[in-house]
């Protein structure tokens, strides 16, 4: 697969995942393990998505697999409640053009606190 479809791929299946975050009612969500990686101590969450996100993914990627998800705090802000979290998300046996099954993994990362508003002040 070339960059530029990888890229492209990416793009979509991130404004798929991101929109269905905020719309999706049945399973585990992204946006819930959000909030329980900056509620929690160890600033980390991880588990499966079902639903609605998964759903999209699924299609996207072709894969029935479980979608993992882990969430990471990369660096706490002053703000409380406020963080940088790394994002994975994991579609286990997508099929290549090659025909052989890998695992789609998409990374992203966003500042975010717990009221669903990024901080007032990132740059600290």
């Amino acid at each position: 697969m070339k960059i530029k479809g990888v890229f492209t791929a990416g793009l979509i299946f991130t404004g798929a995942a991101l929109s269905l975050a905020a719309n999706a009612t049945d399973g585990v969500r992204v946006k819930v393990l959000l909030m329980e990686a900056l509620g929690n101590a160890s600033g980390s969450a991880r588990g499966i998505i079902e639903g609605q996100e998964a759903d999209k993914i699924h299609e996207v990627t072709g894969s029935n697999d479980p979608t993992r998800c882990v969430v990471t705090t990369i660096k706490r802000f002053k703000e409380a409640g406020c963080s940088r979290l790394s994002v994975k998300l994991i579609q286990p046996n997508t099929r290549t053009q090659q025909e052989t099954k890998t695992d789609f993994t998409l990374n992203y990362e966003m500042n975010l606190c717990q009221n669903g508003r990024p901080p007032l002040d990132a740059t600290e």
